[in-house]
């Protein structure tokens, strides 16, 4: 189950289908929710270990002893583009115009706006769930095939675009939101506030990432937590392991390491 839980009470499997948590976020509205059901149906969670998209949901988690550890997203372990000509432009997704007025004049100037929270329904003479997969598969085809550099507030620009190798740079609308959902990109991404805008501390010359070995340790730690939870036998030192190098990757240690050497 990866996926952001947020503001129903039905995100819950019946018994007779097996949930493997992986890249969970539950919102504030749901963890209200799990409180209760916890208190109710303890033996749910009982033989389940989930893994969080983010430190919010982990440390929630926790608190309610359920098994926890922290998965980060899955939209991470997306394959890396290849290099292309068409790679040239810069899009400017989710941003607000007090944050786009402090960014410097060249970016403003050639940036491509996307608003990538909210679909003009009225446009399109249907839609349905192929119809939202295939605006979505467009949508980051186009970041894939054009993009040279992105400046988001959304997690969900952000993650992709660093898997797929496109330089990222990821500012927060607020403290909330820096709490509750970016730390699933923690140790990868700088994440910057509007104060950071405003004092002109943000590297607006950002360079793609290299995370594939990240990726590697979340696909090995989807496929073994899949075969764990259906029963079947796996190396569980392999597992441990390979959950710890997913929590502790930390790319911005390594830079400011470089940087001192």
């Amino acid at each position: 189950m990866q996926g952001w839980f947020a503001l129903s009470y039905d995100f819950l499997p019946p018994s007779n289908i097996l949930p493997v948590f992986v890249g969970t976020h539950f919102t504030a509205y749901a963890q209200n929710f799990l409180k209760h059901f916890i208190a109710r149906f303890p033996h749910y969670f009982k033989d389940k270990e989930c893994g969080c998209r983010d430190v919010f949901t982990l440390n929630f988690l926790q608190k309610m002893g359920i098994k926890s550890y922290f998965s980060r997203c899955l939209t991470l372990t997306l394959p890396k583009r290849e290099p292309a000509n068409t790679q040239n432009q810069i899009f400017l997704v989710d941003l607000d115009d007090k944050i786009k007025a402090l960014l410097p004049k060249n970016l403003k100037d050639k940036g491509i706006e996307i608003n990538q929270r909210w679909i003009n329904l009225s446009a399109f003479e249907t839609f349905s769930q192929e119809f939202y997969l295939k605006f979505t598969q467009e949508l980051l085809n186009r970041y894939k095939n054009e993009a040279k550099l992105i400046i988001t507030t959304a997690l969900h620009c952000a993650a992709p675009c660093v898997a797929l190798g496109i330089p990222v740079i990821l500012i927060a609308n607020n403290a909330k939101e820096q709490l509750t959902r970016f730390t699933a990109l923690k140790g990868i991404l700088p994440l910057y506030t509007f104060e950071d805008l405003e004092q002109g501390r943000v590297d607006f010359s950002p360079q793609e990432l290299d995370i594939e070995e990240l990726k590697e340790n979340m696909l090995l730690n989807l496929k073994l937590s899949i075969l764990k939870a259906q029963g079947k036998m796996i190396d569980e030192n392999l597992l441990l392991n390979t959950r710890e190098k997913i929590a502790n990757f930390n790319l911005l240690k390594q830079e400011m390491h470089n940087e001192m050497v």
